[in-house]
């Protein structure tokens, strides 16, 4: 059999068109049993379609869903097309799509209270700023501020993505010990980590943002975020800038985006997205088993410890630890690189005092 010549474009289309019927009644019976859930309508289990709006409108009255008719033919298209192999011709699925989503926002609004663009999973975006951020961008969408909005989704995109392609640490001449934490972990492309092509091509704050894309790229697949919505949602949102956390904001008023044409579809798009992004990489790093995080330190002997690049007495030192201190932060230990005797891998952040690379078991205290 040629499946070549049964796949024609003609067959594809009808194909698509039972597929879409059937994923808009889905669509549309579970934001029914998520409304007959809210006002306590007591739908249960094998109740048929026409009786969830049934239940519902004795809930709600003296109100009324709308669009009962049209709902009604929706669920029919979609038994004949799954149950008995009977594909919806195009006249009756025309206008179809915009007649759920008016039925979405109407509802949404009438007997939820809120706007439909904001019924979101965000409460499954996990805890942090980038929550919060996107919390207020989702009430200035609500309150109607809808360039608030969109520079509340960037500002969540700039603590989850961007912040780590800051290249401003760069711009002083300071030993690697001295940062060598945020250095180590600068996901920057290597060419943007000098002081020369920041004085040469920085010329803005939001300049200070040096993405790698390919880097980008993979941390985007890795997290299974879809990266053609990642980047409308960059192309959409504004450039913002921060250098430390408790910062004020810089951004960037770039007049296209901010344009009033459009720009309550453009928000609600990058206020959706956005959510869907973080959720769908937060579901897959739950799914991810490590063992668990925790702060272990060594005590020293001494004042003055040098914290070696190598796990070799005989590489460059990178630092010296500071005066005062006693303890410090290490994830490891393990055997030099040449010779013998035993390295302590340093990863201090605390304090201000960032500090990375290796020391000698001679150094360190019982």
């Amino acid at each position: 059999m040629n499946v070549s010549k049964i796949l024609t474009h003609e067959n594809i289309f009808v194909l698509e068109l039972s597929i879409g019927v059937n994923l808009l009644q889905d669509a549309v019976e579970l934001f029914l049993l998520a409304v007959s859930e809210h006002v306590n309508a007591g739908v249960q289990s094998g109740t048929n379609f026409d009786k969830y709006i049934d239940l519902i409108n004795a809930k709600i009255a003296p109100k009324e869903l709308p669009f009962r008719p049209r709902l009604i033919a929706l669920n029919k298209l979609r038994v004949n097309s799954k149950h008995y192999g009977l594909t919806p011709a195009r006249s009756e699925v025309e206008g179809l799509q915009v007649t759920v989503r008016e039925f979405f926002e109407e509802v949404a609004s009438s007997i939820l209270g809120l706007a439909f663009a904001t019924v979101s999973l965000i409460d499954l975006v996990r805890d942090g700023e980038a929550k919060e951020l996107l919390r207020e961008a989702e009430s200035a969408f609500s309150d109607g501020d809808f360039e608030r909005c969109l520079v509340g989704c960037r500002k969540a995109i700039f603590v989850r993505f961007e912040s780590r392609f800051d290249i401003a640490p760069f711009a002083a001449d300071i030993k690697l010990g001295t940062i060598g934490h945020y250095l180590i972990n600068s996901r920057a492309p290597f060419y943007a980590q000098t002081k020369e092509y920041i004085e040469e091509h920085v010329t803005e704050p939001t300049d200070f943002i040096v993405l790698d894309h390919n880097v980008l790229e993979m941390d985007l697949m890795k997290s299974g975020m879809d990266s053609v919505s990642f980047w409308n949602v960059w192309r959409l949102t504004p450039k913002v800038y921060r250098r430390e956390t408790g910062d004020d904001w810089v951004v960037k008023r770039e007049f296209s985006i901010f344009e009033e044409d459009g720009i309550r579809e453009r928000a609600e798009y990058v206020l959706d997205t956005t959510i869907n992004l973080f959720v769908t990489a937060d579901q897959k790093l739950a799914a991810t088993r490590s063992t668990e995080f925790r702060n272990y330190y060594v005590t020293l002997r001494q004042e003055q410890v040098p914290v070696y690049r190598k796990a070799d007495p005989r590489s460059e030192v990178v630092a010296m630890t500071p005066a005062g201190l006693t303890e410090l932060f290490v994830d490891y230990a393990v055997p030099a690189l040449h010779g013998t005797g035993l390295f302590w891998h340093v990863a201090h952040s605390a304090e201000g005092i960032y500090l990375s690379g290796y020391i000698s078991e001679d150094m360190v205290g019982e």
